[in-house]
């Protein structure tokens, strides 16, 4: 069946070409003459070149163009080169010739009807006469014809000749040529991945074009995203439609997505609400055709009941990195929402690949919730720790997460920074996984070009997973604090990191408490006839450390107090027998010395 198929289109490409006839030798330009009403106008390959309006002497305007067009024919047919036509003359008279023969005369009279002068009438004219006898028999828009699988190509057919078109391709199992019908192109359609030529023919002039089909080097469908929040702000939303499109874009082997802005001019995503956000997308990879789009994906900001973190993953042991090293790992278990804070500083003197994977061991995929609050490394330990403090506080704080999925016997990489020399790594993430069997986190520094990944791609899980469970995990990092000061008494000395938690066996202490959340709340009394002012201060008992609050709702923060400087969160004026509650929120910051004292006083 095949065979019939090519033998009959071969048979119809010899009866085209036969239907043609004989290449010619040389394409001769057409040339005529178009009237309308007093003027008169010389046409070359179907372009108006000069256009008479008015007599000179005793011709009129049609006799001017008649023997414009008599001359330029027998230039024509003598084979002249349009390169030797020029003009010459002045600001009265213009003339038009071919070495020493005369073609036309360009008039005060024909300028004046152009709004110009004589001379530059006369160059336009040659330039159009040039460009006119010069076109090719045939020109196309492409050089080289790519063409999607499955899809066609159209290729704008002109130039000077203006007959039928005609066009055979060499191998019609990888390509065929349609004719337009509206107009002069002709569409390529692909048919299988593969190189060929396409010919085409316009009254015997033929040009050949090569022919490249090949697939698209993936696609992007589209996708669904889910995130938590009151509300979810844009750069969490960011986040979730990469995410969403790394797991949902489709590569051809060998492709690879890249994934640039993602537009989210409307803003933050209220709890409940969903909208439609773009990204743009790009595919690519070796002898596929590049896939660019504005993916589409549904954000939806789903209501989920915040729960209390349940326990802590505290990865600081060795604070300062001597060699490469699987620094923590971590059995999380379904519904037990779980904190991780990493602070390790580089000091092996060369670079080293600081790394956080989640890993999926199972055969079946998992679904999981994760609140980031994760600083860029830097050298300052101090200013590194306060951004991810502060980053995480906001974030808990409105309850903001990303859900994702994690396939089968997969990793999803939640951080890949390269720590150059004595740069610390520090952050604050919380993970809740909602469904499936028992997944583990990792953490490492390893050498350069070890595990080439970047954070939240999803990778196959390592084969086999040989990990030894980190002691340094803590159970129920919350404290809560309930104290009162009252006006003229004792100030209230509110310790923060003092108590350090212990793990589940009692072998091991969290000092300094850092990552823990303290929610303070602190009644506040005035038994005084006067106003008084109440201040909350913030004392770094044990040194330099930053500090971030968020003070009856309220966000306060300071980078650097060394003692004995203190530093002012917040200030009431209470009036006579006034009582007020204020509450506190803070998480001791990594990298700072604590035990640090939170002081109530007027």
């Amino acid at each position: 069946m095949i065979y019939r198929k090519l033998l009959w289109a071969n048979l119809i490409a010899i009866v085209v070409f036969s239907i043609v006839g004989p290449v010619r030798a040389e394409f001769k330009p057409r040339l005529d003459l178009a009237a309308s009403g007093s003027s008169s106008t010389v046409i070359i390959n179907d372009r108006a070149v000069i256009r008479f309006s008015v007599g000179n002497g005793t011709l009129t305007a049609a006799q001017r163009a008649e023997i414009t067009l008599g001359r330029l024919r027998a230039l024509v047919d003598a084979n002249v080169s349009a390169t030797s036509i020029y003009a010459k003359g002045d600001n009265s008279q213009a003339r038009i010739y071919s070495g020493e023969t005369l073609i036309c005369i360009a008039t005060s009279a024909d300028a004046k009807q152009s709004s110009t002068n004589p001379l530059a009438l006369a160059n336009s004219w040659v330039s159009n006469i040039r460009s006119s006898l010069m076109m090719p028999p045939i020109s196309v828009s492409d050089k080289d014809i790519m063409v999607p699988l499955g899809e066609t190509r159209k290729i704008q057919v002109g130039g000077a000749a203006n007959g039928p078109i005609y066009a055979r391709v060499d191998d019609i199992t990888i390509a065929t040529p349609t004719i337009g019908t509206d107009g002069r192109y002709i569409l390529v359609g692909g048919q299988q991945v593969g190189d060929t030529s396409v010919t085409i023919s316009v009254e015997g002039e033929q040009v050949t074009l090569p022919v490249h089909v090949r697939k698209y080097a993936g696609r992007a469908v589209k996708a669904v995203a889910e995130v938590t929040g009151n509300p979810c702000p844009t750069s969490a939303i960011s986040y979730a439609v990469r995410q969403a499109l790394v797991n949902t874009v489709i590569l051809e082997p060998g492709a690879r997505s890249e994934f640039g802005s993602v537009h989210c001019e409307a803003g933050d995503l209220a709890r409940g609400a969903q909208r439609i956000v773009t990204a743009d997308v790009r595919i690519s990879g070796p002898d596929y055709i590049t896939y660019t789009t504005k993916a589409q994906v549904e954000v939806r900001n789903i209501a989920i009941p915040k729960a209390d973190v349940t326990q802590l993953f505290y990865s600081n042991d060795p604070e300062s990195l001597q060699k490469y090293q699987v620094l923590f790992a971590g059995r999380l278990s379904e519904n037990k929402p779980t904190r991780v804070l990493y602070h390790h500083q580089n000091a092996m003197g060369k670079k080293a690949h600081f790394l956080i994977d989640l890993i999926n061991p199972s055969a079946t995929a998992i679904k999981v919730r994760i609140s980031r609050g994760i600083s860029d490394p830097m050298v300052d330990t101090v200013v590194v720790g306060y951004k991810a403090s502060l980053s995480f506080l906001k974030e808990d704080t409105n309850d903001v997460s990303v859900i994702e999925t994690i396939p089968p016997e997969s990793r999803l990489i939640l951080v890949s920074d390269m720590l150059s020399t004595m740069e610390t790594a520090s952050g604050i993430m919380q993970i809740t996984q909602m469904t499936g069997n028992d997944a583990l986190v990792r953490i490492a520094s390893n050498p350069p070009g070890l595990d080439d990944v970047a954070a939240g791609r999803v990778t196959v899980a390592p084969n086999p997973i040989i990990l030894s469970m980190s002691e340094h995990v803590y159970p129920s990092p919350v404290i809560d604090v309930n104290t009162g000061y009252t006006v003229g008494k004792q100030w209230a000395f509110i310790s923060i990191g003092k108590h350090a938690l212990t793990d589940a066996t009692a072998q091991k202490k969290l000092y300094g408490n850092y990552g823990v959340t303290y929610q303070i709340n602190v009644k506040v009394e005035n038994p005084t006839d006067k106003t008084k002012k109440v201040s909350v201060i913030f004392d770094p008992t044990a040194g330099l450390a930053s500090g971030v609050f968020i003070i009856d709702g309220t966000f306060v923060a300071t980078k650097y107090v060394k003692p004995p400087t203190e530093f002012s969160l917040a200030s009431y004026n209470l009036k006579p027998g006034e009582v007020r509650n204020i509450r506190v929120v803070t998480v001791p910051v990594a990298g700072s010395n604590y035990p640090a004292t939170l002081v109530v006083k007027s």
